[in-house]
């Protein structure tokens, strides 16, 4: 029994040596195809934004004095995911939005304990393209409760008239089950010249209430999650706890769609 057994191998080890001598190819995990070809027609579709922000603080407790905090200015970027051919894409609120990070956080000084508030403006934003150009961009819309917020390309800039956006349809969606495999569409930052990325990953936690979460095992933030068959699964968003624990999700499709009819409306009506 053991010379036969021994024999076996030996035929597969030879088998398995003449066909990588006649070049023939180890058949392609279909996960791995499936994210090759999503990244292909889907990697457009996400872009870096770029903005300057201006943030302002105030506290309150601690001594009667008041606490005087200047205000500053910082750069933000972040990723999003187009959702309009008109421009409009949709990002985290976290992700340009510094003053999310810092309100309600409470912080030791000489004169007492104070609670800081923050507010900010997102100023000189723009789009920045697949390959580098350039479009001036305005907020239209947030949600502080889920963490979007919604961009739209200014249509009277002149860079806007050689701008191509390819978006993502948030109607052509898939629902997912527990351990799903998934893949995530996201970009480098500018250290690696701002190429696209994919990542493989399986779905790990399913919340439904009170509202429906989705927990991958890689995700991106502010960027597109798709199933293997090519439809959308949801949004990567930042979800965090009382307690300011801050983990990466999936926001399903459909609720960004529904937040999205929102931001479509509130952009047709003119800046304030």
């Amino acid at each position: 029994m053991k010379t036969q057994y021994w024999f076996k191998i030996v035929v597969c080890m030879l088998i398995g040596s003449a066909a990588v001598a006649q070049g023939v190819a180890a058949p392609v995990d279909p996960s791995i195809e499936a994210a090759r070809k999503i990244l292909a027609a889907r990697q457009d579709s996400v872009l870096w934004i770029s903005g300057v922000a201006k943030v302002s603080y105030s506290a309150e407790g601690g001594s009667d004095e008041p606490v005087n905090i200047p205000d500053q200015e910082r750069k933000v970027e972040a990723l999003g995911t187009v959702i309009g051919t008109n421009g409009m894409l949709v990002t985290t609120l976290s992700g340009i939005d510094p003053a999310k990070e810092v309100s309600g956080r409470e912080v030791r000084t000489a004169s007492g304990t104070v609670k800081l508030e923050a507010s900010s403006i997102l100023k000189e934003v723009k789009i920045i393209m697949p390959d580098g150009a350039e479009v001036p961009a305005e907020v239209v819309m947030k949600d502080v409760d889920l963490d979007l917020a919604f961009l739209r390309a200014k249509a009277d800039a002149k860079e806007f008239k050689d701008a191509e956006f390819k978006a993502v349809d948030l109607k052509d969606s898939a629902k997912v089950e527990i351990a799903d495999e998934v893949v995530s569409i996201s970009r480098a930052d500018e250290v690696l010249n701002r190429q696209p990325m994919v990542f493989n990953g399986q779905v790990n936690i399913l919340v439904k209430k009170p509202r429906e979460f989705i927990r991958v095992s890689s995700v991106g933030i502010g960027t597109p999650t798709f199933n293997l068959e090519g439809k959308l699964v949801g949004i990567g968003v930042v979800r965090s706890s009382k307690e300011r624990r801050s983990l990466a999700v999936l926001l399903p499709a459909a609720d960004v769609e529904e937040i999205a009819e929102q931001a479509r409306a509130a952009a047709t009506k003119p800046a304030k």
